[in-house]
């Protein structure tokens, strides 16, 4: 944290941090806490903003692959007990919020991902080339922890022509995550390639995406759409 301001009493066992301030990775760090020590199981209760983060530094900082680059702004409230740091991490209960702005999602492009979808239910092939990467116009969770698991629900995320809505879960110590969507594709996806061009029909579908992994692995394996599913759903 660069440029620290730190306001906190000591007594008996108990640390209350009464203001942080700081910069951390670029974000504006503002945090209030109490560490109760006093016994072999300690508590902690914090609550604080975390605004304008660059995400791909954090990633970096925190050993994983920067795959992810833009800012993020994050709001907790959060408790927890443990004899550990990593018991400490893994009872974190409470909310956070999470907003970002100019989130670009590298190894993984989710436009020529389902625009070979349509493509297949069109039974055409596609001519154009892809991006290996995602530009998010909106990317928003709401995350409850608990029980070592950030519950994301929901998770929203908007591209060009392309609307995701869901929910998963990720483990806050493997680092392994499921998540679930719903797509919805408008007319513009069209000018991608003549081959993705969305009917009426397709429209009215909400194309399902599973995403499953773990943030260590490459991104280009993390995501498929349903298009068995899709298919169906069109014969019906």
């Amino acid at each position: 944290i660069r440029a620290m301001e730190l306001k906190l009493r000591a007594l008996d066992g108990v640390i209350t941090i009464e203001s942080l301030t700081g910069e951390l990775h670029r974000g504006r760090l503002e945090l209030q806490g109490v560490f109760d020590g006093k016994h072999n199981r300690a508590k902690l209760a914090t609550n604080g903003s975390l605004v304008g983060l660059d995400i791909a530094t954090a990633l970096a900082a925190a050993e994983a692959d920067p795959n992810l680059s833009g800012t993020a702004n994050l709001a907790w409230q959060l408790t927890s007990r443990g004899r550990t740091g990593n018991e400490l991490v893994a009872a974190l209960k409470g909310p956070v919020k999470l907003t970002t702005e100019q989130v670009v999602l590298h190894e993984l492009g989710i436009e020529g991902m389902l625009c070979q979808a349509v493509a297949l239910t069109n039974q055409e092939a596609l001519t154009a080339s892809f991006p290996n990467s995602s530009s998010f116009q909106t990317l928003s969770i709401d995350i409850k922890l608990a029980d070592g698991k950030a519950r994301l629900r929901p998770l929203q995320a908007d591209l060009p022509n392309i609307a995701l809505r869901g929910t998963g879960e990720y483990d806050l110590v493997s680092r392994d995550f499921d998540t679930s969507f719903k797509a919805k594709l408008a007319p513009g996806l069209e000018q991608l390639d003549r081959a993705c061009r969305v009917s009426k029909r397709l429209i009215a579908i909400e194309w399902p995406v599973d995403c499953v992994g773990n943030t260590a692995t490459d991104p280009g394996q993390w995501c498929r759409v349903d298009t068995e599913e899709v298919i169906e759903d069109l014969a019906t």
